[in-house]
């Protein structure tokens, strides 16, 4: 197996709110300000003070031989994340949608190397 890595940005929208999870997201909404927020195995959670949309980033390792199942499975590793997190903080939700970017094209748009098949040294 070949380990990927990738930035995995989960984005969704707040739903059926109650008024105390509303009053708490508010009151820790400058945490979570989209300036400073990080790629993190963990995830950072990301929204303002308005509570309509909110993404989580993500920075994770899939194992998958083929790259085009490692970013399937790192969208799915994402989305499941912020479903369990969204879930145990009791957070309404709607419309939840992965994107990822596998690390390895970033790392070679910016050193000007083109990805595709290594090819063998002489």
């Amino acid at each position: 197996m070949t380990i990927h890595h990738h930035r995995v940005t989960v984005r969704g929208h707040f739903a059926d709110l109650t008024d105390d999870v509303r009053a708490r997201l508010r009151a820790e909404a400058a945490a979570h300000d989209a300036l400073t927020a990080m790629f993190t195995p963990e995830g950072t959670f990301v929204y303002d003070r308005a509570l309509v949309a909110f993404s989580f980033r993500y920075q994770l390792r899939v194992e998958e031989e083929l790259r085009e199942d490692a970013d399937v499975a790192a969208e799915l590793a994402g989305l499941e994340l912020a479903t369990a997190t969204l879930a145990g903080r009791g957070i309404g939700h709607r419309g939840l949608r992965a994107t990822a970017d596998n690390l390895g094209d970033v790392w070679a748009r910016r050193s000007g190397h083109v990805a595709g098949p290594r090819r063998p040294r002489a």
